[in-house]
């Protein structure tokens, strides 16, 4: 399908700021002390690129039944599972050094993990790396996704959306934020979550489908514009609206669509181009591998071991993250995803759009 390929450079843009926003969201103190901001609301936007992206890539075929729901629950494994598992070890490592080594504990935590099983323990429902918890959850849309809300019109996927939003702002009253859904005790939240940004996505896509807005000229300054906007807003302090989720309702039903809507409109060329590429690229790696790395720092320095917390420091782990990140990319997640795809397909359908699919990349 050409015309995501008008588009989705600038969305993958949009997922790796939002994913390096995360990132330093979660230095625990690698950078030195770091204010609290809104940053947690890229998760919002990334289920909002989700409920786009994957519309665009599989709603049509699912309707024509080119892929079945179970085919499309598979390619979503396929995407995710591989970096996930690579990052098991390091968390699984960074908890039994913190806690200690309570084997029945360690082997019923890696099991769940290892079968994607949310946990009650007390450091998350993912323990071993805290930030796949919304993994979890777009596993859990896509799935609804594929037998259930493609079948709905614009207007009722608008409605769940807002009855979806509903719900949010009644647990984010209690918990002061949309940042809910992580933890045990907010789990029941990030259902709510994920479907009120997850069908806005598919609802602007639609809309995109019916309009086929022109392409906007200038689309590199639109688009570095756009990333601005994202980091700007992502480092709004917290402590501002903490206790009045309503502003961060208006981020995700305004601010966030209308972003990603101008995103839609634009085209790259040239280094712009091959910068968001690459930050598409990385988005996922950085994501799924940043928690567990600086959660282990986290237990050698409880240790003893005496790591230098500074900002100098931490910019040379979150160079390390990048790197790392390129090479799993590269070196392992490509190659293990384009094996796995060829056992379960040998012989793909050339009519698969060439754009990625995973909203938390």
């Amino acid at each position: 399908m050409d015309a995501g390929k008008q588009f989705f450079t600038a969305l993958e843009a949009l997922r790796g700021i939002a994913a390096i926003m995360v990132m330093f969201l979660h230095t625990g103190g690698t950078l030195g002390p770091i204010p609290a901001n809104i940053s947690y609301l890229a998760v919002d936007l990334f289920f909002l690129l989700s409920g786009v992206v994957l519309t665009n890539s599989y709603e049509k075929r699912l309707i024509t039944g080119q892929i079945s729901a179970t085919g499309l629950l598979l390619q979503r494994i396929i995407r995710l599972y591989p970096l996930y598992l690579l990052s098991l070890p390091i968390g699984f490592f960074s908890y039994s050094l913190k806690n200690g080594l309570d084997y029945s504990t360690l082997a019923d935590l890696l099991l769940r993990a290892i079968l994607f099983i949310p946990s009650a323990n007390q450091e998350g429902i993912f323990p071993f790396n805290g930030p796949s918890w919304s993994l979890f959850f777009e596993l859990w849309a896509g799935v609804l996704f594929s037998v259930l809300l493609i079948r709905l019109s614009f207007r009722s996927l608008l409605a769940i959306a807002l009855a979806a939003a509903g719900i949010t702002i009644y647990g984010a009253l209690v918990g002061g934020n949309f940042d809910i859904g992580p933890e045990a005790g907010d789990f029941r939240f990030g259902f709510s979550r994920v479907l009120f940004s997850f069908s806005l996505g598919i609802c602007l896509y639609r809309l995109y489908e019916v309009q086929k807005p022109n392409i906007a000229n200038n689309g590199n300054v639109i688009g570095l514009f756009l990333c601005a906007c994202l980091i700007f807003i992502t480092n709004i302090p917290a402590r501002i609206f903490f206790g009045f989720p309503y502003f961060d309702f208006l981020i995700c039903l305004v601010v966030f669509p209308a972003v990603v809507w101008l995103a839609m409109r634009t085209r790259q060329t040239g280094l712009v181009e091959l910068v968001f590429r690459w930050l598409g690229m990385l988005s996922y790696p950085i994501y799924i591998l940043h928690g567990p790395i600086f959660s282990l720092l986290q237990s050698l320095r409880q240790k003893g071991f005496d790591l230098p917390a500074s900002p100098a420091a931490g910019m040379v782990v979150i160079v390390g993250i990048f790197i790392v990140a390129g090479i799993a990319a590269i070196h392992f997640d490509e190659p293990v995803r384009k094996k796995l795809k060829m056992m379960v397909a040998p012989n793909p359908p050339s009519a698969v759009p060439a754009v990625s699919s995973a909203g938390t990349e």
